[in-house]
Formats: structure tokens, C-alpha cells, sequence
């Protein structure tokens, strides 16, 4: 039988507090982190029947989720397992943060039907009238929230950020058609992937998606789902093991690779930089698929913290519940970038695209999606 996500986390944390030795070693990479807080403190306020002091709560809604706590711990303990834990424990006593909740109630996760198709309405409305998102209008539209889906090999998962202001998931539907591919296409607030639930500590609601998307994703059949969300990449592989599917997650460097002879893309002598996703490239273990994209596309130079092991998160999943530390982190990363001397900074997930944009303004270089970059040099477009 399978366990819900709260019955799990409950067994990871418990394995691996066994492990903790309290070396603190995660605290000292945390982007997020009070120096005042030990990794004892934080010990005690997940597994204690206590309510939580007010720096471990402030910690707890804080967490970005990033991972760099696990890979510098020398004893693999999975602080971001007890943290999630420790996020859980927050929502259960009532202290979830209004920047959360907030967050959710735009995205439309509260399954409210009215609010659902108000929202649905008015995006297809604006994608029509707007001449900049007509792109989104032709490729998109149709597919919200739709309920009939045709067996297809391929299946384009963007979920809730089919919404985004990037033109990724559309661009990536247009090289589709222009490829000539089997497709279909899943997106819309009810097929949400329940990560960012996960992430936030609301688990029944996390399990929830998973069971709604696992039920929308059967009705294709595909023998492959692509994603350009780090989130919903992990959603999708937790998704085909809980549920027993035979697909496969792809990233869209993943997808991109696969057609890239038939690409036409043509190569630039203008360095760039790589951001890596924690969820892809440290958490999944896939640093290498986006950069052989980008060893077609233009020559790299990598940032300092770059890899599976050293990345730094885009901050994203801290849902502005610090909009200081936030903004630190986006200008310590694009300055970063800045000092490889090159002119953009690639990303791979539509998260840290949409999380670096506002502060990427005049900030020396831009932040550009892969798929964006595939798209603008392709000879199929």
C-alpha cells in the first residue's frame, strides 16, 4: 500500500535525524539562514511536541527548499527532508504565513470553480487581444483546463505555468508542430502538479494533485512527459512511481536533445552562463543534459557555485516570505553571472526564470529560458 507524503516524511525525518551529528556544517551553506540558530534548535522543533520559538518558525517559513544543506552534510542526513517536516508542523498549528496563502489563492489552488474559470477567461481574453501574446493564444488557449485528451506519445506538461509571462510553453508547442510531432498538451490551474503545496508543508493538498494529475496524464497514454518546470519534473516522477506508469519525465533540455539533428540550430560565439536548477541538477542529479543543449547553441562559462553540488537557488520557494533576503539572494546570483562576462544567463526551469525577472532589470545580463534561446536560433522558425 502506498504511504501518503505525511507518512513518509515522518520516516525520513526520523532516519535522519538519526543520522544528524550536529555538525552544522548545512547551516553555514544556507542562504536562508539566522546564524543565531543551531541545527540542535531546529532538531528539537520538529520532532518535539512544542510549539516553535520564534526564529525556528521564522527559519522554517523561509526555507527555499535549495538542497545545499544535504550535499555538504557529511553524514547525508537530509536536512531538507526535516524541513519539509518542519514546514509541515507549521501549517498543522496555524502558522502558515499570509505570503503563502496569498501565493496560493493567485495560482488558484484553493479549487475554487468560480475563481478557476473568472481566471481562465480573462488569460485567453488578454492572449487574444494582446499582439504580443498572440503566440500564446494560437498554441495554448485551447488546451486550459481542458477535459478530452487523444493518446499521443509525447504529452507537454506545463501545468499551472502554461499562466507564466514567459513564452516557453508556447514556443515549445510551436516547435513541435513545426517538428512534425505525436502531442498533447496538459495545463491549466486544475492540473497544478501539487509541488509547491509539498514545498510549503500543506502534504494532504500536495497528495491531492497527485492523484487529479496522475488520473489527467492516463488519459493520453503518452510514453513520455515533458516538462519545463523543475517542480513539476519532480511531481512527475513521483507521480509514475506512486501511480505505476510507464512514461517518462523529460526536462525540455532532455526533449530539445532528442530533436536537436533536426533543430537547425545555429551556433553563437557570444559567451553565456548557466544557471542550474536545485531540483533538476542537484536534487535529481541532471546538470549535464541543458549544458549539451547549450554546447550547440553557444560556448559556456560557468559561474563559481555552478553544478550539481555548488548551484544557488533562485529563491523562488521561499514565496516571498522575506522579500529582503530574496532580493539578496537574485542580486548576489546575476552578479555572479555578471563577473563570467557573459551577456545572459541561461536557466532551464520556468521557475527561476520567473523568479530572477523583476530583479534581472538593469541588472548587466540577462536571464533568458533555454527554450527561448533553442527557439530564437533554430532554422524551423
Amino acid at each position: 500500500m502506498n504511504k501518503s507524503f505525511s507518512e513518509e516524511l515522518a520516516e525520513w525525518s526520523d532516519y535522519s535525524l538519526l543520522n544528524c551529528i550536529g555538525v552544522d556544517e548545512c547551516m553555514k551553506v544556507c542562504p536562508v539562514a539566522d546564524p543565531s540558530r543551531s541545527i540542535n534548535e531546529l532538531n528539537d522543533a520538529t520532532f518535539a511536541a512544542t510549539l516553535f520559538t520564534d526564529g525556528v518558525l521564522k527559519f522554517a517559513i523561509e526555507c527555499v527548499q535549495c538542497g545545499r544543506c544535504d550535499a555538504v552534510c557529511p553524514t547525508q542526513a537530509g536536512r531538507s527532508v526535516m524541513m519539509l517536516k518542519l514546514k509541515e508542523k507549521v501549517v498543522s498549528q496555524g502558522n502558515s504565513p499570509f505570503s503563502h496563502r496569498k501565493y496560493f489563492v493567485l495560482k488558484g489552488h484553493d479549487k475554487n470553480s468560480i475563481r478557476r474559470v473568472a481566471f481562465n477567461f480573462t488569460m485567453k481574453a488578454k492572449w487574444k487581444i494582446m499582439k504580443s501574446e498572440k503566440l500564446k493564444h494560437e498554441k495554448l488557449a485551447r488546451h486550459i483546463d481542458k477535459s478530452n485528451f487523444k493518446k499521443s506519445e509525447f504529452l507537454f506538461y506545463f501545468g499551472c505555468y502554461i499562466f507564466t509571462k514567459e513564452m516557453a510553453a508556447a514556443r515549445c508547442v510551436d516547435l513541435a508542430d513545426r517538428l512534425g510531432m505525436d502531442y498533447e498538451v496538459l495545463g491549466g490551474l486544475k492540473s497544478c502538479c501539487g509541488w509547491p503545496q509539498l514545498l510549503a508543508g500543506r502534504t494532504g493538498e500536495a497528495e491531492d494533485y497527485h492523484g487529479y494529475l496522475s488520473e489527467l496524464i492516463l488519459k493520453s497514454s503518452p510514453n513520455y512527459v515533458i516538462t519545463g518546470c523543475a517542480e513539476c519534473y519532480m511531481s512527475l516522477n513521483k507521480v509514475a512511481t506512486k501511480y505505476d506508469h510507464s512514461f517518462q519525465a523529460l526536462t525540455t533540455p532532455q526533449w530539445l536533445n532528442m530533436f536537436s539533428a533536426r533543430l537547425g540550430l545555429s551556433i553563437e560565439d557570444d559567451p553565456v552562463t548557466f544557471h542550474d536548477s536545485c531540483h533538476i541538477s542537484r536534487k535529481s542529479g541532471m546538470p549535464e543534459p541543458a549544458r549539451k543543449l547549450l554546447g550547440k547553441l553557444n560556448p559556456l562559462t560557468e559561474m563559481k557555485r555552478s553544478g550539481a553540488r555548488d548551484t544557488f537557488c533562485c529563491g523562488y520557494w521561499g514565496l516571498k516570505a522575506n522579500q529582503t533576503n530574496l532580493k539578496e539572494i537574485h542580486n548576489d546570483r546575476l552578479n555572479e553571472a555578471k563577473g563570467t562576462g557573459a551577456g545572459r544567463m541561461v536557466v532551464e526551469c520556468i521557475t527561476c526564470a520567473e523568479s530572477f525577472a523583476e530583479s534581472a532589470e538593469g541588472a548587466g545580463v540577462e536571464v533568458v529560458d533555454i527554450v527561448d534561446l533553442v527557439y530564437e536560433r533554430s532554422s524551423l522558425t
